[in-house]
């Protein structure tokens, strides 16, 4: 009896199994036989074609909705949005209550324009998880697009009220974007200007950037708004505002983010790589070049990319395995093999430089314009004077007419410290181009040189009239005003400089500073000192050395306006910002000693 009981347990549990498989079997090839079929590759990358048939392969093996799901984020970060709805439409119809497949497909019909079934897509992302907010806003857009102004004011609403700590993101490598509830009342402004409420638009944009002063699309808004309204002079401030900024074009979105990683397209990656660096956040794009590098090695463009990238966030050496193969495919571009020698120069790299350079030299196609200023680069950052020299005596050779030529000898000519070559060449430019704005650069640093500072100060004051963008003219200048005690002079130095080049940080540094420091206390001026420290130290530009001084003079500008807490809030962030990037002891303690005065005088007053 014992053992017929057992051997009926073991034919009910063998028989159930096997009922569980053929079910889970039954209803797996309902889904495998409606996977869409693999386009054709014949035109993609290896690696692409890889990616794309292992995917393939894992879910029609085992099609899992995180398997369905995961082969529509790799067709919708290939662009192949059909076969992409299909998989989601799957993942959603094995598992309707994980919201994730009805977002990505949102998405995917947000990029589409259809925003009716966009929609519909958010609403039940939103049915399911309604503290999803980027849904809820994306759901906002639709109706826009669909006309529903009503309903997309409502969304806007709502989410412009809400407390932004509450968006704050952990999952993602992010480090610089704005929270959720920063776009709403943007897209509020923009709704209030287009029915008409230009006040209302006004205002609530004002309320935006005096709580998020670095917040770019903003200012672009209002500087609209004054054209419209025919205030050419707000405008062109609030225009020269916005271009100080990083241009914030969406909110950032780490689900969207997390459809990179599924991506074998270099169009899709590089745009990717290029948001990430247009917005500041420089490890996200790190990461997205590392992954591009090893995902889709044979593209020029991603390698070119990727040596720019750890230039500029100096970190050359990683740079070095892909210099070879960038210079093979870039040989032709002039522009892109002389931009990236100048920054492996600039990194230290000499003989990474060299490399470059010589390989400039051979191109056939430049003009001597462009070769002239090669010979200086062949001088001036590797220390190859001789063949600077060479390549200059060539360029004469050929081109003995060439004023743009014969000014690069000129320049060489000092550079060398030969002054009667240099008067030479500078007597031939003259009779061939008599107004080249050249020729005042040239007899001030041949006065300059010569210990004439009078006839090296006429000289400059004229070039600068013409060329009011030359950093050693405008600082040789200053000096020489500041030495003589002439801050009118000085004054207005800044200011014509700051019309023709307003969105230079280390100008609008240079004119807060003066404005708050200047020995005239009738040129001071705390307040329009406060705007030029601050347009300098959030202008995306700004090294952080100009970040310190700016805030520096920020924090003073607040202190004198009566603005304390201010003044304390800003003087201790330059203290940290100062401190992370290892400013000498002495700098950081008188930094820590103005903090200390802020706070005796406000507990003072207390």
């Amino acid at each position: 009896m014992n053992r017929n009981k057992i051997i009926f347990s073991i034919s009910f549990i063998v028989v159930l199994g096997l009922s569980y498989f053929l079910i889970n079997n039954y209803i797996d090839n309902q889904y495998t036989n409606r996977l869409p079929a693999v386009p054709n590759l014949s035109e993609t990358s290896i690696p692409f074609q890889k990616h794309i048939t292992n995917v393939n392969a894992k879910t029609l093996n085992k099609p899992t909705v995180s398997n369905l799901g995961e082969l529509g984020m790799v067709y919708h970060a290939n662009n192949y949005f059909e076969e992409a709805e299909a998989c989601y439409l799957l993942a959603i119809e094995r598992a309707p209550k994980e919201w994730i497949w009805s977002y990505y497909l949102g998405c995917l019909k947000r990029e589409l324009s259809d925003s009716v079934n966009a929609i519909e897509y958010f609403s039940n992302v939103l049915e399911i998880q309604p503290n999803l907010y980027l849904a809820q806003y994306y759901k906002g857009e639709a109706y826009k697009q669909i006309g529903e102004t009503a309903k997309f004011e409502e969304i806007l609403r709502s989410l412009s009220g809400m407390d932004k700590k509450y968006f704050v993101l952990n999952e993602t490598k992010r480090t610089s974007y704005f929270p959720l509830p920063v776009y709403a009342r943007l897209e509020l402004a923009k709704l209030y200007a287009s029915s008409g409420k230009v006040k209302l638009a006004e205002n609530q944009l004002k309320t935006l950037i005096s709580n998020e002063i670095s917040f770019g699309p903003a200012y672009r808004q209002l500087s609209i708004i004054y054209a419209e309204k025919g205030d050419k002079e707000l405008s062109k401030y609030y225009s020269d505002r916005s271009k100080d900024l990083v241009d914030y074009t969406s909110p950032a979105d780490p689900l969207l983010d997390k459809l990179s990683y599924h991506s074998r397209t270099e169009n899709y990656l590089l745009k990717q790589i290029e948001d990430a660096i247009r917005t500041s956040n420089l490890p996200w794009a790190l990461e997205l070049v590392d992954f591009s590098l090893k995902n889709d090695p044979e593209s020029k463009y991603i390698v070119s990319k990727a040596i720019r990238l750890y230039i500029s966030m100096d970190m050359a050496r990683r740079a070095i395995p892909y210099l070879d193969k960038h210079m093979e495919a870039f040989k032709d571009d002039y522009g892109e093999i002389i931009d990236v020698g100048v920054g492996l120069s600039n990194s230290g790299l000499k003989n990474a430089a060299k490399k470059y350079f010589l390989l400039a030299e051979k191109s056939k196609n430049e003009k001597p314009e462009t070769k002239s200023r090669l010979a200086g680069m062949f001088f001036d950052r590797l220390g190859m004077k001789e063949k600077g020299l060479e390549l200059m005596n060539e360029l004469l050779e050929q081109y003995p007419n060439d004023p743009a030529v014969i000014g690069g000898a000129t320049f060489l000519s000092l550079q060398t410290g030969d002054v009667v070559k240099a008067n030479k060449y500078l007597s031939r430019l003259k009779k061939l181009d008599s107004k080249n704005p050249r020729i005042n650069i040239f007899n001030g640093i041949i006065a300059k040189n010569a210990g004439d500072t009078k006839g090296a100060i006429t000289y400059y004051k004229r070039a600068f009239k013409d060329t009011p963008d030359q950093a050693f003219i405008i600082n040789y200048i200053s000096d020489y005003y500041r030495n003589n005690k002439m801050w009118v002079e000085l004054a207005r130095l800044y200011e014509t400089s700051l019309k023709f080049s307003p969105n230079n940080p280390h100008m609008q540094e240079a004119y807060g500073t003066f404005l708050i420091n200047c020995p005239d206390k009738k040129i001071r001026n705390p307040k329009q000192a406060k705007e030029f420290s601050q347009r300098a130290l959030i202008n995306y530009r700004s090294d952080v050395q100009t970040q310190v001084a700016a805030g520096q003079s920020l924090a003073m500008s607040y202190f004198q306006l009566n603005e304390r807490g201010k003044a304390l809030y800003y003087i201790n962030k330059t203290i940290r910002v100062a401190k992370d990037a290892r400013f000498p002891r002495e700098h950081i303690a008188s930094l820590e000693d103005m903090s200390r005065e802020f706070q005796r005088i406000m507990n003072s007053n207390l």
